[in-house]
């Protein structure tokens, strides 16, 4: 389908911004949609084969400088919290698995570089590919509120999948995480999140950078999934797998702070995206309904269409306004404010289904094949409510803390 285009969706970007928002977009054109759409069409062993795609796509995003892990260095907050909502929806509409999987790279890097480490700056670059290791077979959700979070310990959590056991100058892993460790097949290095077991029997979670070439690492096969397919999931297992305790980065009494952090920084992220996928949607409806043509006329040029347009137009609006707002008040505030932080993914990842569901609506019979883009938008925005935690669990945090 043709791009549509249309008015600015703001008139202050300095020159700086919008020269990388233009890079950005022109990247996710030419680069990620039509990569995008190969690497959705592959098996998950050939998405991450030495001769897919894929790598051509993410050195472009480097040479880019698309990554602003580095960048963040000389700006402030409020200025990285701009450039990453321009950036990330312009991701979002090219291809959201190569958006999700791009960014979820830097996370070791980005890691070491908040925790004030540089010495771990130096090891854990943001060209290595990372992932964050959080989630286990046994505890998903629950391992992402932290306000609760030592509740995998307190109710059964003896039986957690991965725990790191602290030996004099030495750490011991052992253990999964689960299949959802984005990047996992492929990654270099891993930000974990486990039980911390530092030989006092004391209840606890730590953070820790992990190489993941190190011995007694394996991973599953990749995931077989149904949407966001260019981004490769797969399983850890840690067989007694040792680091230096110098790659503990936070200890148990900083730890909820550092999860809830995370989380208010990425739900904002993960809605923007999913506005980049929604805007997408409605580009594709709104040119489709031009020149679809039924009852003797173009279908835009029935009232029923334009109304579904419409409401598709006023929700990105809604999601994107709200994203950017909590992205730049949350910047550099020390307290940062958890309802808001999730009140802006669980209305865009739930906008961004409804938008996408229109468009659907709008093709009709031709949304169900692959010749056209929305049956795999629908697969990939679907995956939107339950990544980084679903959006009930989610709410039911937020809610507590009203």
């Amino acid at each position: 389908m043709t791009e549509v285009s249309g008015p600015p969706v703001e008139a202050d970007l300095s020159d700086e911004e919008r020269a990388i928002q233009a890079t950005a977009h022109r990247y996710a054109r030419e680069v990620m949609r039509p990569v995008g759409i190969v690497l959705d069409r592959m098996t998950p062993e050939q998405v991450i084969a030495p001769d897919s795609p894929y790598w051509a796509a993410r050195r472009q995003y480097l040479e880019l400088g698309l990554d602003l892990t580095d960048a963040a260095r000389g700006l402030s907050p409020v200025e990285v919290a701009r450039l990453t909502y321009l950036v990330h929806e312009e991701l979002g509409w090219g291809d959201l698995g190569l958006g999700w999987g791009f960014y979820g790279a830097s996370f070791p890097s980005a890691l070491a570089q908040a925790m004030g480490r540089a010495d771990l700056e130096q090891i854990f670059t943001p060209d290595r590919i990372g992932c964050w290791g959080i989630t286990e077979p046994d505890h998903g959700s629950d391992l992402l509120d932290f306000e609760r979070s030592l509740s995998p310990i307190e109710h059964g959590g003896k039986h957690s999948s991965c725990v790191a056991i602290r030996r004099g100058e030495r750490i011991v892993i052992r253990g999964q995480k689960s299949a959802w460790v984005s990047n996992g097949s492929i990654a270099k290095d891993m930000s974990l999140f486990c039980r911390y077991d530092d030989g006092t029997g004391a209840p606890g979670f730590g953070a820790f950078l992990v190489p993941l070439d190190l011995p007694g690492v394996r991973r599953s096969p990749p995931v077989r999934k149904m949407g966001v397919r260019s981004m490769s999931d797969s399983e850890i297992f840690f067989d007694d797998v040792e680091i230096p305790a110098s790659y503990m980065v936070c200890g148990p009494k900083e730890y909820p702070a550092l999860l809830r952090g995370i989380l208010v920084g990425a739900n904002p992220g993960m809605a923007i995206f999913l506005v980049g996928v929604a805007r997408a949607a409605f580009e594709h409806a709104l040119a489709y309904a031009k020149i679809r043509v039924q009852g003797g006329k173009p279908i835009f040029e029935h009232q029923a269409i334009r109304l579904k347009l419409f409401d598709m137009y006023r929700k990105i609006q809604a999601a994107r306004a709200l994203a950017r707002h909590v992205m730049v008040t949350h910047a550099g505030n020390p307290s940062p404010y958890f309802p808001l932080a999730a009140s802006a993914k669980v209305t865009g990842s739930q906008f961004a289904l409804e938008v996408v569901s229109t468009a659907f609506e709008i093709f009709g019979g031709y949304a169900k094949t692959e010749e056209y883009p929305i049956e795999k938008l629908l697969r990939d925005v679907r995956m939107g409510t339950v990544a980084d935690g679903t959006n009930d669990v989610l709410s039911l945090m937020a809610a507590a803390q009203l």
